[in-house]
């Protein structure tokens, strides 16, 4: 099934010819600067480490709502989403937890810190105002420090231009009453750029018990998204300028219970439970200096969680976070020196604090306070060899301290037009204060918890072919990795605690190829293999795909018109467990893959109006992500956008 869906699939795309892909999707481009795996703008030629980026254009034609949608076309990793667009997601990036994947907002950490984990929800911010979305997969806590074991996510924002006011709008509406209005502008006037954008997303969403269990009712799960963002800066001469970025996000959404159906310890529908507030708040202000062989920026600021549960409007749950953080961070680039080196330094402080009141559990109010040391370097050795690397050091105030390194390098053979790449890091999670501090009838606080850590290690090569006319007419690539990971935090049910039990062993390959056959068109497919496994007793880990693949073609039919294919496949996987009637079974069933195919295009009525449309979905196919959690079916959007 799965050959022939790959064949049918490629042979569909193959026969698109005389079509554009949007601008910039070459995610390996020689030309492409990305951010994310330096915390510079770098070459992606001269990174050791495979990123990954969606352009505007890319998310635009494909209709991609939420930061999850944009996480999971990234090779290698897999989002587990428990309904709807808005609804609770989780990222396992290369076999990793749903906690080792960092996620940042123009660089800054936005994992949560009253999250009982510290994880970050994939689904619960959308995408209106990125400018691009990049995803770097390894470990990166050399750079970032914790959390950022299996990869990170960036999001950069909209900012900026050539004309001094550039609005946009865009407004949808589709299946499971599906509306979604943005608006906002960019540009830049005399000393001044800026970004300003609104955007709200709500659903009615559907019944998240799958149709296969009897407790099902059909009432819907909905969701609803509203986001403001506002960033700038102003040069004041002299190589110095002023920064700012507020980020306001207000969320909410509805789920189900698994203490329901008529015995009350049922997976079953529950109209009255929903998360009536998630909201988060992020604001930064900054001084930059740049100028000749010197960029300095020196920044403050805060992140604001509030979330809150209720069930038959009686609040459960309120969990609040604050991280307060200032960081500075240079780049040196001495531009006499041979190899033109980079060197980048700075600092790094952040404080946590979190106040949480839960119906089993004793209340929590604990904060943390932290700093951190980062440097890192990169040159070139003679023509062919790019090294880079970089070590980082976090001094906790009531924990150890945490130094993690990297190693790369990128060794060029122009003769068959193909680079070698290697890299080792090491990188941690550091326990989150709820894992450490919440106490309840089943739970004995662990204050003494240590750091997850994480040794890894990947090989793989790139080569990009002149063919079709094109200079980068085929390309492909692979990357064979290696993780291990000690120190994993489990429950404990002898010790009625968290402690640190877990080990986890990691091998994976990742492959792609890219095919531009004339001028305006691009075929990619891109294929995952992964074997995560409980270390001790040698049990595939929950919920990380064997096997995983995708097909993706985008092209114009004219200037105006555009259109876009997306096929992917994901392979069977272990779960938690769950019979017809909603009665748990275990954990470590096997559960089976799926295949799903969705289709989009754009058509521009004038330059600056263009109306879309979008099917996810296309064949209906019925699944659960994860397992006891049905996953959308056909979604069909229309909608209008426009840039002036």
């Amino acid at each position: 099934m799965f050959i022939r869906l790959l064949s049918a699939a490629a042979s569909a795309a193959a026969t698109m010819a005389a079509a554009a892909f949007p601008d910039g999707a070459e995610a390996q481009s020689r030309e492409l600067m990305v951010v994310t795996a330096t915390r510079t703008l770098t070459p992606a030629e001269a990174l050791p480490v495979r990123v990954d980026v969606l352009t505007r254009a890319e998310i635009e034609l494909d209709n991609i709502q939420t930061l999850a949608d944009a996480a999971a076309r990234a090779t290698g990793v897999y989002i587990e989403q428990s309904g709807p667009a808005g609804s609770v997601s989780s990222g396992f990036f290369r076999g990793t937890n749903s906690s080792h994947a960092l996620a940042l907002f123009d660089g800054v950490r936005l994992n949560d810190p009253s999250a009982p984990n510290g994880r970050f929800d994939f689904g619960r911010d959308t995408l209106a105002d990125a400018e691009r979305v990049e995803i770097v997969r390894g470990p990166l806590s050399a750079v970032y420090g914790s959390d950022a074991i299996g990869g990170v996510v960036n999001v950069i924002p909209r900012i900026g231009g050539e004309d001094a006011f550039s609005p946009y709008f865009e407004t949808s509406y589709g299946t499971f009453e599906t509306v979604r209005a943005l608006a906002g502008a960019t540009g830049s006037v005399e000393r001044l750029r800026y970004g300003l954008t609104f955007d709200h997303f709500q659903t009615n969403g559907f019944d998240v018990v799958p149709e296969r269990m009897s407790t099902r009712t059909g009432d819907p799960d909905g969701a609803r998204i509203s986001t403001l963002t506002a960033i700038g800066d102003l040069s004041l001469g002299r190589g110095f300028s002023l920064e700012g970025l507020l980020r306001i996000r207000d969320a909410e959404n509805e789920y189900d219970t698994f203490s329901g159906g008529p015995s009350g310890f049922q997976r079953g529908d529950d109209p009255d439970v929903e998360t009536v507030q998630d909201d988060t708040t992020l604001w930064r202000a900054g001084l930059a200096y740049a100028a000749g062989e010197l960029e300095s920026r020196l920044r403050v600021g805060q992140i604001l969680t509030t979330r809150e549960n209720v069930d038959a409007g009686a609040m459960t749950d309120a969990y609040d976070g604050e991280r307060t953080f200032a960081d500075w961070l240079s780049t040196w680039r001495p531009q006499s020196a041979a190899g033109a080196p980079e060197i980048s330094f700075g600092v790094q402080y952040e404080r946590d604090a979190i106040e949480t009141t839960t119906a089993f559990a004793s209340p929590v109010d604990e904060d943390e306070d932290r700093f951190g040391v980062y440097l890192g370097a990169g040159a070139q050795i003679g023509d062919r060899l790019c090294v880079r690397g970089s070590v980082r050091h976090d001094d906790y105030e009531a924990a150890d301290a945490e130094t993690t390194y990297s190693l790369g390098t990128v060794f060029d053979i122009p003769e068959i037009a193909t680079q070698l790449t290697a890299s080792y890091g090491t990188a941690y999670r550091a326990p989150s204060l709820n894992e450490r501090f919440e106490t309840s009838a089943f739970n004995i606080g662990n204050p003494d918890l240590r750091a997850e850590s994480s040794e890894s290690w990947e090989a793989g090569f790139r080569t990009a072919l002149s063919a079709f006319g094109q200079a980068e007419g085929v390309s492909f690539g692979a990357v064979y990795y290696q993780t291990d990971i000690e120190d994993l935090i489990e429950y404990d049910f002898v010790a009625f605690q968290n402690i640190n039990i877990g080990r986890a062993e990691i091998d994976g390959a990742e492959a792609w190829l890219e095919l531009q056959p004339v001028e305006h068109f691009e075929l990619r497919l891109a294929y995952a293999y992964t074997d995560a496994q409980n270390a001790a007793t040698r049990a595939q880990l929950l919920r990380r795909p064997e096997h995983m693949a995708s097909l993706t073609a985008r092209y114009a039919f004219t200037e105006r018109l555009r259109a876009s294919f997306v096929w992917s496949h994901v392979g069977e996987r272990t779960d938690v467990n769950y019979d017809d009637d909603g009665f748990f079974l275990g954990s470590g069933g096997v559960i089976d893959g799926h295949d799903v195919v969705s289709v989009s295009g754009e058509y521009g009525v004038s330059d600056a109006i263009a109306l879309f449309a979008s099917v996810n979905n296309l064949l209906d196919q019925t699944y659960e992500r994860p397992e006891a959690f049905a996953a959308p079916g056909r979604a069909v959007t229309l909608g209008l956008r426009g840039r002036f």
